[in-house]
């Protein structure tokens, strides 16, 4: 089990969906949803456990990128 994963709190607002343009998978043998999401350092590849999660953390990269 990855122990960040769990340590992650509930999100209570989840953004809807991901902004067009953010690239999104299925991966068939890691059995995750994956994301490559832009940031001020260039692309980052995101691991998420759920459909939903990848949502989250989209938004949280995006957020950040702005700074």
């Amino acid at each position: 089990m990855n122990r960040l994963v769990d340590a992650v709190a509930p999100v209570r607002d989840v953004p809807a969906v991901i902004p067009a343009g953010i690239i999104t998978w299925w991966g068939e043998a890691t059995k995750m949803w994956w994301a490559l999401v832009p940031s001020r350092y260039g692309p980052r590849l995101v691991e998420a456990p759920s459909m939903e999660a990848p949502a989250v953390t989209v938004d949280w990269y995006l957020r950040r990128a702005t700074i």
